[in-house]
């Protein structure tokens, strides 16, 4: 309910003329209940928020700082180690046995480094010296299939006959 319902309830009559200007005087010189408890509830947030800076001395704020700064570049390095280990796994290609051992025995991914297109610099030489020094670690497996000599005890059963068998057949 509006003031100008509570002053006609009373039984006095307001022209349309005398209604704006209550209406109008009212909007700019008073504010609803529910938009003064808004921001005062603010105002509460924002003082409690001031009292809690003033309480943290500058040291302090200034160890968040630092610790935040570790963890952000820690956080890169991770990024662009992994991103020079992808790169450098893409290289070796997929006849590479072990990825791992050859970027061991490239020296590590620190010492990979990137162009200014973010390639690992001079890649080529790098995967030819490690194909030359480590070939048992590039090409195609063979497959090896070996012969058992099987089971000696002779099954009774059906269902030994055939987990005999089986056996037999993968070698166990």
């Amino acid at each position: 309910m509006s003031l100008i319902d509570d002053i006609k309830e009373m039984g006095v009559e307001l022209t349309s003329e005398q209604e704006s200007g209550i209406t109008a005087y009212i909007g700019k010189h008073f504010v609803s209940k529910s938009d003064y408890n808004a921001k005062s509830t603010q105002l509460k947030e924002a003082n409690g928020k001031i009292a809690d800076l003033e309480k943290r001395d500058f040291a302090s704020i200034e160890q968040d700082r630092d610790e935040w700064k570790q963890k952000f570049e820690g956080l890169q390095k991770d990024n662009l180690n992994k991103s020079k280990k992808e790169k450098f796994y893409a290289l070796l290609g997929d006849d590479c046995k072990d990825k791992d051992y050859m970027l061991y025995k490239y020296g590590g991914v620190d010492k990979l480094e990137l162009d200014d297109k973010e390639n690992i610099k001079d890649a080529d030489n790098i995967v030819k010296s490690l194909k030359e020094n480590n070939a048992n670690y590039f090409g195609k497996t063979p497959f090896v299939v070996s012969s058992t000599t099987g089971s000696q005890i002779e099954p009774t059963k059906g269902t030994d006959k055939a987990n005999q068998a089986l056996r037999e057949m993968f070698g166990k």
